[in-house]
């Protein structure tokens, strides 16, 4: 029977070594996985492989080129491990890979090539370290004083035989070697390699002074300020940057041990000692030789992984372990001397100084994060990274109740007289009855009165219709948007709170998306919400209008009592809602404001030029200059809605 058309077939099958070896490996770590995979002549860069779901992958002539294959226990236990330890799971595969993207950052994104691959190729070296160090120690433990070394050291014996070239592969080799308890020269050379010489881009070329225009010796010497202040950084960063090879092996052993069980957490604090090496990796002439280190250490890490899906890249971006500072440990150990020598002075306002975070803790920029996950859709990218940004300010968002009661929430009361002016309704016949058989309206009959059974809710959900200008002049959505972060906060503060929003996106005349219909899918709204035109600025008065007109109309009795808030995310180009650019709208903003119950504009507007026709018009305005305005502005109109609704008036707008 032919197989489905992708499925991966098991033409190999184990010989009575490689099952052996594998029934050792998953009784080593207590599971049971259906058997590898054998794959000779695969195109993979080492002789062995993952992937998800669970699947374990070799290559045996790979692994007889490397005169492992005798060492096939530790081969699939290695491989195992990926499945129970390090990563685990496709989300702390993701996790994991962004804190060494992260801890990458922090170091100088800019002067580490290919700085994507390069967090992923060192994700899987951090998990082979967590992995390698715990199967030594089960086989030591198992096999006691049978054998002198575990088998996973011996193969690495044999993995090592050639002595690295480059300092990073040193520094993982020495770590191995005091992880397991061995002399210095057993996996590796005593002494480090020499550090790479980095190479810095020559000055510029001047202008000789009698060829001279003005206009050239100016130029000529912004070029030379330039070049100081870029050889100036470039100190600064070498400095930052500093390597210690036999230093950072030690911290590197101690990282391992600290947080064997706690990759994604490790994982930064692994990048922020590695990401100085992967600076040779610039120089031309030389091989990177990280990358064919790693694949030299058995494991080609994860094949045919795929993009994240949006529900994992918003678990994965929401993780609060990418909110700690990147930090060297190296730097952290020196604090911690001179606190305890009390020579060292400790900041109080929480802040730590250190390079990469931003106001929001990410630590990790917007336009990064695109480029690290470049193969998943940048819409789900754009949205989970505001999602996540705007969790921590989230607040139920709700208002006073203005319900009225319900006869199911009432219990009988005393009986009173009806009267003839009374509805007839409310004529307690049975009670009428009772007290005379003979009916004399206003005489014998009787009503009961009722009382309230519970206090009225006290709270209830809010519908708030969100207004976001995606004119050229506003930030636009992937470049981290104030606005956006807003409108995001509100957005779930008002789904937190049970209500619902509707979104609407305006740039030039006509060019409007959005819902429109209120709703609760947040899928929805942050697609409206993260919609981007780029071009003018012209607020949609007529259909502003025309969504308020029937509210108009129903002021009268029995009016309905559903408030209606509106939130506009614009800049100074708002001028056009209040008629600016087109006069037979002008009086659109100013009556809309007389039906709904509050109005708020949140302007990104140095100028604050919008105050005046604002407040003349009765909507409060909040301006929002930077990312961490958003919150506080938020904050503020989250209180005012908790306000007992008032009259609806032109009246009362307020400046941020």
């Amino acid at each position: 029977m032919t197989p489905p058309l992708g499925t991966r077939t098991r033409e190999h099958a184990l010989d009575e070594q490689q099952r052996a070896a594998w029934q050792s490996a998953q009784a080593l770590w207590g599971v049971r996985l259906h058997d590898p995979l054998l794959e000779p002549g695969s195109t993979m860069p080492s002789f062995a492989w993952f992937s998800f779901p669970p699947q374990v992958s070799v290559d045996p002539v790979e692994a007889r080129r490397h005169g492992v294959d005798g060492f096939y226990e530790s081969i699939f236990a290695h491989e195992i491990g990926h499945h129970v330890l390090s990563p685990s799971t496709r989300i702390d595969s993701f996790t994991i890979t962004q804190q060494i993207a992260r801890a990458i950052a922090a170091t100088g994104r800019a002067r580490i090539p290919d700085p994507d691959g390069k967090a992923r190729r060192m994700s899987n070296l951090w998990s082979d370290m967590l992995i390698n160090t715990r199967v030594a120690t089960m086989q030591r433990q198992r096999d006691g004083g049978a054998s002198p070394e575990p088998e996973m050291v011996r193969m690495w014996r044999v993995l090592s035989a050639e002595p690295p070239s480059d300092q990073l592969w040193w520094v993982v080799l020495r770590a191995y070697e005091t992880l397991w308890s061995r002399p210095a020269g057993f996996l590796c050379p005593a002494e480090p390699p020499p550090r790479p010489v980095v190479h810095r881009e020559p000055p510029p070329p001047t202008v000789p002074a009698a060829t001279k225009t003005e206009e050239q010796r100016l130029k000529a010497v912004e070029a030379a300020a330039a070049a100081d202040a870029r050889i100036a950084a470039e100190a600064v960063w070498a400095e930052l940057v500093l390597t210690n090879p036999p230093l950072d092996a030690t911290l590197l052993a101690e990282t391992v041990r600290t947080f064997a069980d706690d990759p994604v957490s490790g994982a930064l604090r692994f990048g922020m000692i590695m990401a100085p090496y992967l600076i040779a990796d610039k120089q031309p002439h030389r091989r990177s030789t990280s990358a064919g280190a790693q694949a030299a250490g058995g494991c080609a890490g994860q094949a045919d992984e795929t993009a994240p899906t949006a529900a994992e890249l918003e678990r994965v971006l929401g993780d609060p372990r990418l909110r700690e500072v990147p930090e060297h440990p190296a730097v952290e150990k020196a604090r911690q001397a001179e606190r305890a020598s009390g020579t060292g002075m400790e900041a109080d306002d929480g802040s730590t100084g250190a390079a990469g975070v931003d106001g929001l803790g990410q630590g990790y920029g917007l336009a990064d994060t695109l480029a690290l996950y470049s193969a998943a859709s940048a819409d789900d990218v754009v949205a989970a990274w505001y999602l996540t940004a705007a969790r921590r300010y989230v607040r139920p968002l709700t208002q006073p109740s203005v319900r009225p009661r319900s006869l199911a929430e009432t219990i009988p009361g005393a009986l009173e007289q009806w009267n003839i002016d009374d509805d007839i309704s409310s004529i307690d016949w049975p009670a009428s009855l009772s007290h005379s058989t003979t009916v004399v309206p206003g005489v014998t009959t009787r009503l009961r009165d009722v009382l309230p059974d519970a206090p009225p809710d006290a709270r209830e959900s809010v519908q708030l219709d969100i207004y976001i200008d995606s004119s050229g002049s506003m930030t636009a959505p992937r470049r981290e948007s104030p606005g956006v972060l807003a409108g995001t906060i509100l957005i779930l503060s008002a789904l937190r709170g049970g209500g619902q929003a509707r979104v609407t996106s305006f740039s030039a005349a006509g060019e409007v998306a959005g819902g429109a219909r209120f709703t609760r899918d947040r899928a929805e709204l942050m697609r409206d919400l993260t919609f981007y035109f780029g071009h003018g600025t012209t607020f949609p008065l007529d259909l502003y209008a025309a969504r308020y007109a029937d509210a108009r109309r129903s002021r009268g009795a029995g009016a309905s009592i559903t408030r209606r808030h509106v939130v506009v995310l614009s800049d100074d180009g708002l001028q056009s809602m209040f008629g600016a650019g087109q006069p037979q709208y002008a009086e659109v903003a100013r009556t809309v404001r007389r039906v709904i119950d509050t109005a708020t504009l949140v302007v990104q507007d140095a100028g604050r030029r919008l105050t005046k026709p604002a407040t003349e018009a009765g909507y409060d305005v909040e301006y929002i200059d930077r990312m961490t305005d958003a919150p506080l502005v938020c904050a503020r109109l989250a209180r005012r809605l908790a306000e007992p609704p008032g009259p609806r008036t032109q009246a009362g707008g307020r400046r941020g």
